[in-house]
């Protein structure tokens, strides 16, 4: 892919307004145009005189306030007193250097993150007139002459910061700023881009001119453009492959949509072709199937809507099965359901393998929580008694007899049944309505009126 740093390549072609895809083959001549164009310039010179044109204008004159960390133009000059500028300490000078703090800064000229504790250039720029400067970063090697134009003798004037550096870092310095060592690297990348871009492929592919040629499926009624033809080529060999399969990644109306029902008529399967498309496009594949092909060609299902039971018995008679995400993802969950068990301590449903988890830590006698699940709780117990506290909640009833008490909707009902003369044991949601239930069933018991005379079944009912 072309990084940030060849984005002057791509300035060196104005004339292209739109660029086609990388599988199309205009997209190659393209392509091979604005890289044939940076090789006639000296690819080089991008980051001589043809970089020069890539860095923002910085201020000149520029004035540096090291307590500020600020810049300020001859306007802003103008406007202060002479109290403000002694206050400020301005410096002039036209750049600065100091050692990255982090390694969130990013070279303006290359793009490439400025690594932590490593050297780097800054200068002034401001976007509008009306606003302040502030800095933009370089790598030393990133340093463009044609625009700063500092030479060795004038780093200790014209650059704050160097005077701080010992012998061996501003000789350091120096030697990037004048080296040329990412230029040459840069030429080196552009003529490989180039090489990948000329014979079509990108990276460890495939070299797509050396596959062997796919006839064209006598099936498909209309004709295939050149590089619709490579596409097929290309998807035939990858499924020859271990990989079995491949992503193809042409724009929008380059013709996927053919490329892949080409494939489906070469390469035939015994049994039916599953397509996951969005809504939008089930009626597309349709309709594109029965305009490109021979009638019979190819038998296409829909899987989608309320009659999927009774489609799902037919899927074998079909040459394409063509459904949605959305169904996909229903019928996969249905069938995932089918496998859960139930857990025998809180009644709720799991995946075997969740099962074990949740009874190991969370669920049943022999159920103990780890320190790090312990101490995630006590944080959520926190938090939920600061706030009852902020919700002026104090403890009573139940809450009285218990170190934590949180407002949930379990607590807060034994709280009010206490007060009803009814004492539950039953901890959690399950248990309580479990409880609740056999109470009710069994009948008010001896003992249980509460201080309002209410007997502890017609509690329960209320």
């Amino acid at each position: 892919s072309i990084g940030p740093r060849w984005g002057a390549a791509i300035l060196l072609a104005p004339r292209i307004q739109r660029r086609p895809s990388r599988g199309s083959s205009a997209s190659r001549h393209v392509m091979a145009g604005v890289f044939a164009k940076a090789e006639e310039a000296d690819v080089g010179d991008l980051f001589g005189r043809q970089g020069a044109q890539v860095l923002p204008t910085p201020v000149s004159p520029a004035w540096y306030a090291a307590n500020e960390r600020s810049w300020y133009g001859e306007a802003d000059i103008a406007k202060m007193t002479k109290k403000e500028k002694q206050s400020k300490e301005l410096i002039a000078c036209s750049m600065t250097v100091s050692y990255a703090p982090t390694a969130r800064a990013k070279c303006r000229r290359c793009g490439e993150s400025i690594e932590k504790g490593s050297l780097r250039l800054g200068y002034p720029f401001r976007w509008r007139a009306c606003e302040d400067a502030y800095t933009l970063y370089l790598h030393p090697e990133c340093y463009v002459p044609e625009v700063f134009g500092i030479k060795e003798k004038e780093l200790r004037s014209k650059v704050f910061g160097f005077e701080a550096l010992n012998n061996t870092e501003r000789a350091q310095l120096w030697r990037k700023m004048r080296g040329r060592g990412r230029e040459a690297e840069a030429s080196s990348e552009s003529k490989k881009a180039a090489d990948e871009f000329a014979k079509g492929t990108i990276g460890p592919g495939v070299d797509i001119a050396s596959l062997p040629k796919v006839k064209v499926p006598s099936e498909l009624v209309v004709p295939m453009l050149p590089f619709q033809r490579e596409g097929l080529a290309w998807m035939c060999n990858q499924e020859t492959t271990e990989v079995r399969g491949g992503i193809l990644a042409d724009e929008m109306g380059m013709g996927k949509t053919i490329q892949a029902i080409s494939l489906l008529l070469s390469r035939r399967q015994k049994g039916p072709c599953l397509v996951v498309v969005p809504m939008a496009a089930v009626l597309q594949w349709v309709s594109e199937i029965e305009r490109f092909t021979k009638p019979g060609s190819l038998r296409v299902m829909v899987y989608h809507g309320a009659q999927k039971a009774r489609l799902a018995t037919e899927f074998k008679k079909s040459d394409v099965v063509i459904t949605t995400y959305q169904t996909l993802e229903t019928d996969y969950r249905r069938e995932m359901d089918k496998t859960r068990v139930t857990c025998k301590w809180c009644g709720k449903l799991f995946q075997p393998d969740k099962l074990k988890v949740h009874q190991r830590y969370f669920c049943g006698p022999d159920a103990q929580r780890t320190a790090k699940q312990q101490k995630t709780e006590k944080k959520f117990q926190d938090a939920a008694k600061k706030a009852m506290a902020n919700m002026g909640i104090t403890s009573g009833g139940s809450s009285s007899s218990s170190s934590y008490s949180p407002p949930t909707i379990t607590n807060i009902y034994k709280d009010f049944m206490k007060e009803a003369g009814v004492e539950l044991k039953a901890k959690g949601y399950w248990g309580i309505r479990k409880e609740v239930a056999e109470r009710l069933q069994s009948g008010p018991t001896s003992g249980s009126r509460g201080s309002r005379g209410d007997s502890g079944g017609e509690s329960l009912n209320r």
